[in-house]
């Protein structure tokens, strides 16, 4: 047997829900009506709304555009309109509301009063524009981070490169083709792209591949790619994405450097003068030259196990200590006492200064051996003394 409803039983039911605020009003906009949804969405007793209108409650920069949407509603153009606007809550908070009108109208099509859903959407609209706001700020981190963005279907086919261009490179040369199937790109050591491609096979993420391509300057260039795999809903693989930077100028930077620091190895290496860095909290030697390895008789393993003060007799230590707390940038001269490794005390002049040796502050050195000097004018003054006892003996006899 068919149910039977009445009218007033199923909007009283409907009226009641707590999900969405509905209101009655006259075609002016006062309220008739009102549910527990809607005072709890605005903050006011039903008693309160009885005596606002809609207009009492909307944002005052919302006013304009609310009066010409109820124009619209009079005209009779639609049964139903939707509108988005903001209310001013009692309270003063600000919220979000979509509102879906219709008209009723009696038997003869004229106007009677409004029947108005209010849906809040304010945190809808907060989660949006988060996320836009994330967005933007994603967007702005790749833009200063990184020069272009890259896209990849499944078959590792680019799809999209946008700012690519701003590089000078060829984006229409590149889609539809893998990453290393570009017709410019230069030559790469052998199994670089093997083990990039592996990579790719396994659905791992990278970072910082770099490979060379020309530009539509002419230019060779080195690009650095990171990127990582893309999975549709169902877990399916469906491409890479990543991001591009062109590193031509750090690459040959770190080329220059790489290749100045080479030259000072070799002239480290090859100086006639023993030559070592030491750690300057710990005295830990870093580096030794041949030559310090050669006059000393320690191995190079030997001397990089030691610290700088167990070739120094135990009183001078707390001077040598000392010395290391200097950290100016001027060179020092020093004269100090060492030990070979067969227990010869030897005479040393060092000039020496402060750097940064692999991101540990340091000190190189450079050792003079003077023992034989010292000895000489050891000798010297022994010899002067002599003579002057002697001739202080003649003049008396």
């Amino acid at each position: 047997m068919q149910a039977q409803f009445s009218d007033e039983g199923l909007f009283g039911s409907l009226f009641d829900q707590e999900a969405t605020g509905i209101a009655v009003t006259t075609l002016g906009g006062r309220f008739l009506r009102v549910n527990r949804a809607l005072c709890r969405m605005t903050g006011y007793l039903e008693e309160e709304l009885l005596e606002k209108t809609f207009r009492d409650i909307t944002h005052p920069d919302d006013v304009e555009s609310n009066e010409n949407f109820r124009q619209q509603l009079l005209s009779g153009e639609t049964a139903n309109h939707t509108h988005d606007k903001r209310y001013l809550r009692k309270d003063g908070k600000l919220i979000r509301v979509q509102i879906v009108v219709t008209v009723v109208r009696d038997a003869s099509g004229s106007p009677q009063c409004c029947a108005t859903l209010v849906h809040d959407m304010t945190t809808n609209v907060q989660a949006q524009e988060a996320l836009q706001a994330s967005e933007h700020r994603f967007r702005r981190m790749v833009e200063i981070s990184t020069d272009w963005y890259w896209e990849q279907d499944a078959e590792l086919r680019f799809v999209s490169m946008p700012g690519a261009d701003k590089s000078h490179l060829n984006v229409e040369a590149a889609l539809g083709r893998t990453r290393w199937g570009l017709p410019d790109l230069g030559s790469l050591p052998d199994g670089v792209w093997e083990r990039h491609k592996a990579i790719l096979e396994r659905r791992q993420s990278f970072h910082d591949f770099v490979f060379l391509r020309w530009n539509t300057l002419g230019e060779m260039r080195y690009l650095s790619v990171s990127g990582e795999p893309v999975f549709d809903r169902e877990g399916r693989f469906a491409g890479y994405r990543g991001i591009g930077k062109d590193v031509t100028e750090q690459v040959r930077a770190q080329k220059a450097l790489e290749g100045s620091e080479a030259r000072y190895r070799t002239l480290f290496e090859m100086h006639p003068h023993p030559m070592w860095v030491v750690d300057s909290k710990t005295l830990a030697f870093l580096a030794i030259n041949e030559a310090a390895v050669t006059h000393y008789g320690y191995s190079r393993e030997e001397f990089l196990s030691m610290t700088a003060d167990q070739i120094r007799p135990p009183e001078e230590v707390p001077q040598l200590t000392q010395a290391f707390q200097d950290q100016s940038p001027s060179y020092r001269h020093r004269l100090w006492l060492h030990r070979k490794k067969n227990g010869e005390l030897i005479h040393v002049e060092i000039v020496s200064f402060n750097l940064t040796f692999d991101g540990r502050l340091a000190r190189l050195g450079v050792v003079t051996d003077i023992t034989e000097r010292v000895k000489a004018e050891e000798r010297s003054r022994q010899t002067g003394g002599r003579a002057l006892s002697l001739l202080k003996s003649g003049n008396g006899a």
